[in-house]
């Protein structure tokens, strides 16, 4: 379902004006993308690319008890995440198991943590958590307390505009507005649409003028000209945060700080290599292996392959012999990079 949103008609003709985007403004930070953008994607991405000035972790859930298992926080040690600046996330709904996860946050030296009150899967929203914590404002405000108290100065949210329409958030910003957030990061969707349809973009700028905190942009960034657009829209916007996106185009945080030279696919080639060669390590087993990198080829294969043939080989491959065949050979036939649709409409209502 393709869901429209609305801003002031002038903006369709500012939004086709390119505005330079000064490196020194613009703060990229790469999404928590549960089983993608985790550790291993981090240090390899970081060693061939550039351009991402922070990383928020995919969600850590909280735990029963005062005693938190190692292997759970093994993907945001600091020791393993040297390269790019990390901010743990956390999901939960209890406010003593959050403090005790904040609280090893911070036994571990962080000092910014997130709280993940966004996450759409519908699990996640019956049970309570994710963006199943918006439409509970007492449960809710006990996790902000303990969040504010636990982590001073550092505590932010990441949040969708609600669960089946896009005003809860609007509704809730009058409590927000009474804690310290370090920042709110929003995703201008609901959690019934999941990752479909449009943004709710008019939605989204009445949540920003109603907000007291520094705003965090995050949805379908795909392309320069959609930052462009949006900071058009809301010239008080310098944060964005970028998942699939980068997935699917990781040259793209140089190309808004103004690299303009030809995408060298070589790069891409390496960082794969290298992504394939860590998972081998530390995954157990050819199966969860390939299901990581076919999630991976997911976002990317439409860049190398007009017709879906890349990605449908590579979701056939049941061996990583096969699968490395399969991206050899698209690689060795130096590939033409097809640009990714934009994410922000130009028309259609949004501008």
């Amino acid at each position: 379902m393709r869901l429209a949103c609305s801003l002031p008609c002038c903006l369709s003709v500012l939004a086709m004006q390119p505005l330079p985007l000064p490196a020194d403004e613009l703060d990229i930070c790469l999404a928590p993308l549960r089983g993608v953008t985790g550790c291993a994607f981090r240090e390899q991405f970081s060693r061939h690319f550039s351009g991402i000035s922070r990383a928020v972790s995919p969600f850590i859930s909280t735990v029963k008890g005062t005693r938190i298992k190692a292997a759970l926080l093994d993907d945001i040690r600091p020791e393993k995440n040297a390269r790019i600046p990390l901010i743990p996330q956390v999901i939960g709904k209890d406010p003593d198991e959050l403090a005790v996860m904040l609280a090893t946050f911070r036994e571990m030296g962080f000092h910014h943590a997130d709280l993940n009150v966004g996450c759409p899967w519908p699990m996640v929203v019956r049970r309570g958590r994710g963006a199943g914590l918006l439409p509970d404002s007492d449960r809710l405000r006990r996790m902000l307390d303990v969040g504010c108290a636990v982590m001073p100065g550092g505590f932010s949210i990441k949040t969708r505009l609600g669960l089946t329409t896009p005003d809860l958030l609007a509704q809730r910003m009058t409590l927000f507005n009474e804690y310290p957030l370090r920042e709110m990061t929003i995703h201008p969707r609901t959690a019934r649409q999941m990752y479909e349809g449009y943004v709710h973009l008019a939605e989204f700028a009445a949540c920003l003028r109603l907000s007291r905190h520094r705003v965090v942009y995050n949805g379908d960034l795909r392309t320069v000209q959609d930052i462009q657009r949006l900071r058009v829209a809301f010239p008080q916007i310098k944060h964005w945060m970028i998942g699939r996106g980068i997935i699917a185009d990781p040259f793209l945080p140089e190309r808004l700080r103004g690299d303009q030279r030809p995408r060298d696919l070589a790069r891409l080639r390496a960082l794969m290599d290298d992504l394939l060669s860590v998972a081998c390590e530390e995954l157990h087993g050819e199966k969860p292996v390939l299901g990581r990198f076919k999630e991976y080829w997911s976002y990317l294969a439409p860049r190398l392959s007009r017709d879906g043939m890349l990605l449908r080989r590579i979701h056939l491959c049941h061996r990583i012999d096969e699968y490395r065949r399969v991206v050899n050979a698209c690689f060795d036939a130096s590939p033409e990079w097809i640009e990714a649709p934009h994410g922000i409409p130009e028309k259609d209502g949004c501008f």
